[in-house]
């Protein structure tokens, strides 16, 4: 209490900076960011285009204003003790523009040109332009990003390399409590068309996130959660809908936010269906998808105190490609492929229901601490594998995830030369599966963490230093009998009756013990950004990391279709260490943009999937090892105007191998880029692209090469921003010349190509 009634003259040290934000096109911009660059300090104009931002350290700083696909370009202005500072901008439609950032940022909102993270932004223009079917669709021509495909609906991000564990998807800074971290044929449960934003960190996070972000990390953002740090009187908009012709694709997407007197209240909601989707070699069956989400909240914003809660409720339904050839125990009952054709079809229903809490302080009259803010998430998730034959349809195996988190953190006072952020993580998980692919053991896991960042401003040069500890814990039941929910058939030794036949070489292995098992281990990291002038930077950061083994690696056990194995699990494994070297060169002028980031991560202990040469239930044992590994590699982007033309360049390589036997580790993409032409004409913008790819002819021993390939690829998108609305009508043809190809991080690549030619079309509106 001592700390929080420090003396409350601190307020007439800072100043203000204020000023309105106006549109080439229209006078007053309603909405637009306008940010303190390297304070983490912003407000939103209101209808009249007017900002006010409060509690300003005094100093020289640069002032950056943007709103969706319009942005204006840096202005300086000076900030004396208790003083107002003027600044006006005007914007303009950009196809190439600055973006910032809150998910890579230790003290608050930041562009991504200053983070210490190499960031990538994708707004709520770029979402709707892309009229996408899901995340994949969103994030596939990202540098440095790959997409994990198990069909449409169980696609998930690969981040240089990193899959699964390693990578984290947030929904407004909560993990999504779904399972597609530990599985090929599970998918991410948020739908794109919902988010304000989509940041995508390439590299670790992990002190901020925890051990399962040391490859990189992707936040979805929800309008709700972006606008909170500025809360401004009145009703904000949107809605969006789209259709698509080689998946059938139709999808509409709802939101409303409304304040008034400090309550703010908030809804939304979208539905979204695809068809079996087309390729040159014909329909892909059994790859239909359908999903519906419903969110709503409110909440209070005082001139110290806040509060909110909010719920969402989502599921849907997809099919996982291919399973019925894998599900031998009902191979003796039929044959042939597809429900028509007599052999079993494999779909997954899934259901998630999440509820938020949070409360907090803001702008303290405090020395030492500016604010603080505790949140309670409880996310539930359940999911049923369904299996068709014949007309009738059973549950074959059901999951249920349950996931209590709770966050604690604590904004240091910021003044001209350091900030920081402190706090402590709790997550409590109960994970239980019953029936066919019920291949681990009921498992309790909790786990804790305390964190600190500090960032140190020295000039032109920045120091960010930080620490975190965890503790992880398993507590699991005895291995249950495999089999179906309501079949009949199991046997009592835990394997399938329908074994004769399967040609298991080498016999059935034989299911380790599962017992309880407790980690802990220490994450630091080092990072310097250097402000090297004329527009450019230099970062550089050493990370020291810590992963604990997941519940799929430690017990999973038995026939796994959505890895294509029969997983042995380790019950002795011990944690993964992470030392990593990240460098990025930046620079962002009127004419030329561009980053290029190098990466390097020596990986202790790292756990793979090592394939045995034995084959159980019609499918390759992977017995869960660990070695050291080496990831290495670059992601890299650059824009280069020619006359109103911007000329885009995105590439991206991975190399990735056991450094003890020098082997490729599987699915590791190939190197990939992009070549984009954005060529504008007043609100409409005509953007050609071409998406390349190598050949993967370095792979995991058993791993099927893959063949490199272009695709072609037009959008056309017309823009008509108003004062407090925005149109946006969108046009895209994807792989127009009908290119058939493979994704190399397909789980399904040898059966299953990537779509075919097709359009999709898409409309949105924006209420600022």
């Amino acid at each position: 209490m001592v700390v929080l009634a420090a003396a409350p003259v601190l307020a007439q040290e800072t100043g203000r900076v204020h000023g309105t934000v106006t549109l080439q096109e229209v006078d007053f911009v309603q909405g637009a960011v306008v940010l303190v660059v390297g304070t983490g300090r912003y407000a939103l104009s209101n209808e009249l285009g007017r900002f006010v931002i409060d509690g300003v350290p005094p100093g020289s700083y640069e002032v950056l204003a943007q709103r969706e696909h319009v942005t204006a370009g840096r202005q300086r202005v000076d900030v004396d003790p208790g003083g107002d500072a003027t600044v006006d901008f005007v914007l303009g439609l950009s196809p190439v523009r600055e973006d910032v950032t809150v998910t890579a940022s230790a003290g608050g909102t930041e562009t991504t040109f200053e983070a210490f993270n190499a960031v990538t932004t994708v707004d709520s223009f770029d979402i709707a332009r892309e009229s996408a079917a899901g995340l994949e669709d969103v994030l596939r021509n990202e540098p440095g990003v790959a997409i994990r495909g198990f069909g449409p609906g169980a696609s998930r991000p690969i981040i240089r390399g990193f899959d699964g564990d390693r990578v984290l998807v947030l929904e407004d800074g909560v993990r999504t409590g779904d399972l597609s971290s530990e599985s090929g044929d599970h998918g991410v449960a948020v739908d794109p068309d919902s988010a304000e934003r989509i940041e995508i960190v390439r590299g670790p996070a992990t002190l901020l996130y925890g051990p399962n972000a040391v490859g990189g990390v992707v936040n979805v953002i929800t309008p709700h959660e972006s606008y909170r740090g500025s809360l401004l009187e009145g009703t904000r908009a949107q809605f969006s809908a789209d259709l698509g012709s080689a998946n059938a694709q139709a999808g509409s997407n709802f939101g409303l936010q409304h304040a008034r007197d400090g309550v703010h209240y908030w809804a939304g909601g979208g539905t979204r269906r695809t068809d079996d989707y087309a390729t040159p070699e014909g329909t892909v069956e059994n790859s239909a998808t359908e999903s519906s989400t419903v969110r709503a909240g409110v909440g209070w914003s005082g001139d110290r105190l806040f509060a909110s809660a909010g719920v969402t409720s989502n599921g849907g339904r997809y099919g996982v490609l291919f399973a019925g050839e894998f599900h031998g125990h009902h191979e003796g009952e039929s044959g042939g492929h597809g429900d028509e054709h007599g052999e079993t079809a494999i779909s997954l229903d899934w259901q998630r229901r999440a509820g938020r809490f949070d409360i907090g302080l803001q702008d303290l009259d405090n020395r030492f601490i500016e604010g603080a803010r505790l949140s309670l998430n409880v996310v539930d998730w359940h999911h049923d594998e369904l299996e068709s034959e014949g007309g009738q349809q059973r549950v074959g195996t059901r999951y249920d995830n349950r996931t209590y988190i709770v966050r604690a953190d604590l904004d240091q006072r910021q003044t001209a030369r350091l900030a920081g952020r402190f706090g402590v993580w709790t997550q409590i998980r109960d994970f239980e599966a019953a029936g066919v692919e019920a291949l681990a053991p009921r498992t309790d896991q909790s786990s804790f963490a305390a964190f600190a960042y500090e960032e140190l401003s020295l000039g032109r040069f920045r120091v960010q230093f930080g620490g975190r500890v965890d503790r992880d814990d398993y507590q699991v039941a005895e291995r249950s009998v495999v089999g179906a929910l309501d079949d009949g058939h199991d046997d009592h030794d835990g394997h399938d009756d329908h074994d004769d036949g399967h040609d298991d070489h080498g016999g059935h292995p034989e299911a380790p013990h599962a017992r309880d098992r407790g980690f802990e281990g220490a994450s630091a990291s080092v990072g310097l950004h250097a402000d090297l002038g004329a527009g450019n930077a230099l970062v550089a950061n050493v990370t020291r990391s810590y992963r604990a083994p997941a519940i799929e690696e430690l017990y999973n056990f038995g026939p796994h279709v959505g890895t294509l194995s029969f997983d042995v699990g380790n019950p002795d494994l011990d944690a993964e260490s992470t030392l990593g070297l990240d460098l990025s060169l930046r620079h962002r002028g009127d004419r030329v943009r561009g980053e290029l980031n190098f990466f390097m991560y020596d990986i202790d202990n790292f756990i793979f999937g090592n394939r045995s040469g034995a084959v159980a239930d019609n499918l390759p044992v992977f017995d869960i090892l660990q070695g050291d590994s080496r990831f290495a590699g670059f992601d890299a982007r650059g824009s280069t105007r020619l006359g109103r033309t911007w000329l885009t360049l995105g590439l991206g390589y991975v190399d990735a191998r056991l450094t003890t036997t020098n082997e490729a580790l599987p699915r590791i993409p190939p190197l990939r880029g992009t070549l984009d032409l954005d060529i504008p004409y007043g609100g409409f913008t005509l953007s050609p692209q071409v998406e390349l790819a190598g050949r993967q002819a370095d792979v995991f021993r058993g791993e099927t090469e893959t063949e490199g390939y272009s695709v072609v690829n037009l959008r056309a998108s017309y823009v008509w921003p108003l004062q407090d609305m925005s149109h946006i009508l969108s046009f895209t043809g994807y792989n127009l010349t009908n290119t058939l190809y493979r994704n190399h991080t397909s789980y399904i690549k040898d059966r299953a190509p990537e779509m075919g030619r097709g359009v999709r079309l898409g409309y949105s509106v924006r209420f600022h």
